[in-house]
């Protein structure tokens, strides 16, 4: 039960630095894709437009993650925490994937300041962002040991 209440005293400062962390990515990101389209090359190396595509990809999940974590931070049913589980672990696999371009971008070298800094934002989220899932999961689990032994519904009984 401590681990829980632990685990939702978090949630929301984990969401709105991960919601400022995910602008700031898909600020960088778009500009790289802005980039490309208007000199017809992103600027860095093989790995770069890569990169560029999955960090947008994952930076708007992550936004819609953030959306509906913040309504479960208000709201705090299950049914709330069910579906900001769910958005957190799509958006936490996502940035795995960018994270993978990032170091290889990092391997490869020939990046520019911009470049790092996205990088760096990348990988920094992939962390905040399992520490965030991380939270819903352990938040909802004692919350759900806690309903069965007070006897409160967790599920809607069509029945009744």
């Amino acid at each position: 039960m401590a681990m829980g209440k632990m685990a939702r005293g978090i949630i929301a400062p984990l969401v709105i630095l991960n919601l400022a962390m995910f602008a700031v990515a898909l600020g960088l990101s778009g500009w790289m894709m802005n980039r490309f389209i208007e000199r017809g090359g992103y600027g860095g190396n093989q790995a770069t437009p890569f990169l560029a595509i999955f960090s947008l990809i994952a930076g708007m999940v992550g936004i819609a993650s953030a959306i509906t974590g913040l309504h479960h931070v208000r709201e705090g049913s299950s049914s709330s925490a069910a579906a900001a589980q769910a958005t957190s672990w799509i958006t936490w696999l996502l940035l795995i994937l960018a994270f993978c371009l990032a170091w290889k971008e990092i391997h490869i070298g020939g990046r520019s300041v911009r470049h790092r800094v996205l990088e760096a934002f990348i990988i920094m989220l992939t962390a905040t962002k399992l520490a965030e899932t991380l939270a819903y999961y352990f938040g909802d689990k004692s919350r759900s040991r806690h309903d069965a032994a007070h006897g409160t519904p967790t599920t809607y009984d069509s029945t009744v």
